[in-house]
């Protein structure tokens, strides 16, 4: 009866991996069809809208709005791509829903900002509750706050920790004229550096883990693991807000440099 019980658990943690492993994988170019607001979900369009609403009065221009449903088996995505060309930041709204057994849930909704500087830092501020299982880069500053709910107090922090690790040169912003080719860059790229960690690998039109990627992402949000990294994120989330609302009141950071933005062009898609 013991081994029994100690043989559950282990089939648990050792199986599942190998239905991430021999899953099929992520999509390496999932199909991106634009959305109008009036096709978003109702459990989510009056936040999408808000937030929509929120980061144009604060500088930031809807460039697309795409519905991504087949980047994964048994998920689909809406995002608003936003981007804010005097200060030279980006932001995005993303809703993502599962499928299981037939009856499709909503898992996160969440806002981000993001900026990457000539120096090779690339800082993400985001109030997601759900755990990532990427690796980050030695120069990728990752922020997440599910505390903070308004836009506004997310670029807040945004800026907020970007001064805090003084990265050198221009932001560079791509143009985007063409928000479906940056995103489907930006898609790519992502697993590609994955797969520069071990984590995944290319194959053909998919990125598929590898044996070390499948047991490390899975395990990373499997009890206790996930409640331990759930504790750790909230524990520092806490602290850097702290931190940014007890630093002095200002109500001018001072004029912006336009000189600073490298406004890129995208270069065109290649087949």
């Amino acid at each position: 009866m013991e081994l029994f019980v100690i043989a559950i658990p282990a089939a648990i943690y050792f199986g599942t991996p190998l239905l991430i492993k021999f899953g099929e994988g992520m999509n390496a170019n999932p199909t991106l069809m634009p959305v109008d607001p009036a096709q978003w979900p109702t459990s989510v369009a009056q936040t999408m809208s808000r937030v929509e609403h929120d980061l144009y009065a604060m500088g930031f221009s809807i460039v697309a709005r795409f519905r991504m449903s087949n980047a994964a088996n048994n998920t689909d995505t809406i995002l608003t791509m936003l981007v804010n060309y005097k200060s030279g930041d980006k932001a995005m709204i993303t809703a993502i829903w599962g499928n299981a057994n037939g009856v499709w849930t909503l898992g996160t909704h969440y806002t981000e900002f993001s900026t990457r500087f000539e120096d090779g830092h690339c800082f993400d501020t985001m109030n997601s509750k759900t755990l990532g299982s990427f690796q980050r880069g030695p120069m990728d500053i990752k922020t997440q706050v599910p505390q903070l709910k308004e836009a506004a107090d997310l670029w807040a922090l945004h800026r907020f920790v970007m001064r805090k690790h003084n990265p050198a040169g221009r932001k560079i912003v791509y143009d985007m004229k063409d928000a479906e080719t940056y995103l489907r860059r930006i898609w790519r790229e992502g697993f590609q550096e994955q797969a520069k960690f071990g984590r995944f690998t290319e194959k053909g039109s998919r990125f598929q883990p590898t044996w070390k990627g499948a047991y490390l992402m899975t395990w990373a949000l499997m009890w206790p693991m996930k409640w331990i990294r759930e504790s750790q994120m909230n524990t520092r989330a806490q602290a850097i807000i702290r931190e940014w609302r007890g630093q002095p009141v200002s109500t001018h950071e001072g004029a912006f440099d336009e000189n600073s933005v490298w406004i890129k062009a995208e270069a065109p898609a290649t087949t």
